[in-house]
């Protein structure tokens, strides 16, 4: 569920610069306008207010690729930034760190817009790790796809090499509802 808050749009342009305005967050997060407070203040609060309004809305399905894994050791952000500047086709790479009820969130948006995303999630237990491009509710088109998944295994390699991570050999898999003949 931690990984909602990557994927919604508002989101996003919170972590490019950008102020997303109260409306914003409401249409593009569909939260419900009871729930702002509770989104804007704390953690707990925003599960609890996707949750709802995921089970209100009827569920927005995800669609999209990635390489996702669970990694036990402690990963260096610093080594992270340093391995996706390596990448000639990464282009522009926005960082955001969120802190979480039970540990730090770690997002760097890179490739076309800002459209892909490398996910480093710290808890207790460990780093769960994901790279992708994904979208809610828009199905991620295919030409997007085949020129993302090379550019996500370029990713991987860089961060295995450099960082020592072994995310080298990942398979891109489909996320949610895209089907794995459209990658």
């Amino acid at each position: 569920m931690r990984s909602i808050q990557a994927i919604c749009p508002a989101h996003l342009m919170s972590a490019m610069g950008r102020k997303p305005t109260r409306q914003e967050w409401v249409e593009s997060c569909h939260l419900p306008w009871s729930g702002w407070a509770g989104y804007q203040n704390n953690m707990a609060g925003r599960v609890v207010i996707i949750l709802l309004a995921l089970l209100v809305a009827g569920c927005d399905r995800f669609y999209g690729v990635e390489s996702r894994t669970r990694l036990r050791g402690p990963v260096d952000v610093r080594c992270v930034n340093a391995a996706l500047a390596t990448v000639p086709d990464v282009q522009r790479v926005t960082y955001q760190r969120n802190k979480l009820d039970d540990g730090v969130a770690h997002h760097w948006l890179y490739g076309e817009n800002g459209a892909d995303i490398v996910e480093l999630i710290q808890d207790s237990d460990g780093w769960d790790f994901s790279n992708s491009r994904r979208r809610m509710g828009v199905a991620v088109p295919h030409e997007q796809m085949v020129r993302f998944v090379p550019l996500m295994q370029a990713v991987n390699q860089a961060l295995q090499a450099r960082c020592g991570l072994p995310v080298a050999e990942l398979r891109a898999e489909p996320v949610g509802d895209t089907k794995p003949s459209e990658i």
